[in-house]
C-alpha cells in the first residue's frame, strides 16, 4: 500500500480497495493512470459518474443508485460485492464511492472486507483509521448488520455479528466519546 497514495477524493482501505467521495471528471485520468483503479462502484442516487469517459480511461463502472443516508438494498449489495470481488480476484484496484465517502460507500466496503475474511469490528476500526470521516448512518449500520446476519455462514471465516452499540462506538467515536478500536469492551 506504500506505493499507492491517497487522493483528495478517496483513501486506500486495503492494497486493492479505496473508499471515497465523488470523483470529478478531470480526475478520471489520474484515477486510472496514477492510482491504477480499473473498477468503480458509484452508489449515488443524486448523480452518476460518466461511464463513457471512465471507459475511455480503461475503468469499468457499476452504478448502484442509493439515496443519501439510506441503507443499500440487498440486491445492490450483492451486485456490488460480485463486481468488486471479481475485479479484486483479477488483481485490479477498486474504488467504491458515494457523494462524500461517509456512509453508502463505507457500507458496501465493510461488507466486502467481511466477505473477504476480516472480522467485522476490525473492518470498521481499520476503515475508520484510514478514512476518519467514515460514519455510516444508523440505517446503514443496520443494513451492514443485517447483511452479516445473512452471510455469516458463507464468509471465509466465522465471525460474530456485532451489535449496533458496538458498531456505533467505533463509527461515531469522532463525536467525542470512545476511542476507535475493536469495540469489544
Amino acid at each position: 500500500m506504500e506505493s499507492l497514495r491517497s487522493s483528495p477524493h478517496f483513501d486506500w482501505i486495503s492494497p486493492q480497495l479505496a473508499v471515497g467521495g465523488h470523483v470529478p471528471v478531470d480526475f478520471y485520468g489520474e484515477l486510472a493512470g496514477t492510482h491504477g483503479i480499473r473498477a468503480v462502484v458509484d452508489l449515488r442516487a443524486e448523480d452518476r459518474d460518466d461511464e463513457t469517459l471512465l471507459t475511455h480511461h480503461g475503468v469499468r463502472l457499476l452504478h448502484l443508485p442509493t439515496p443519501d443516508m439510506c441503507s443499500v438494498d440487498d440486491a445492490h449489495l450483492d451486485h456490488g460485492l460480485r463486481f468488486a470481488e471479481a475485479a479484486m480476484e483479477a488483481g485490479e484496484h477498486v474504488l467504491i464511492h458515494c457523494q462524500w465517502g461517509i456512509g453508502r460507500s463505507a457500507t458496501l466496503a465493510l461488507c466486502l472486507l467481511v466477505a473477504r475474511g476480516m472480522p467485522p469490528l476490525q473492518a470498521l476500526a481499520d476503515m475508520k483509521s484510514r478514512r476518519a470521516v467514515v460514519s455510516p448512518s444508523p440505517a446503514q449500520l443496520g443494513c451492514w448488520i443485517a447483511w452479516m446476519e445473512r452471510h455469516r455462514g458463507v464468509a471465509p471465516a466465522a465471525f460474530a455479528v456485532p451489535t449496533m452499540a458496538q458498531c456505533q462506538r467505533i463509527a461515531y467515536a469522532h463525536l467525542g466519546g470512545g476511542a476507535t478500536g475493536t469495540g469489544t469492551a
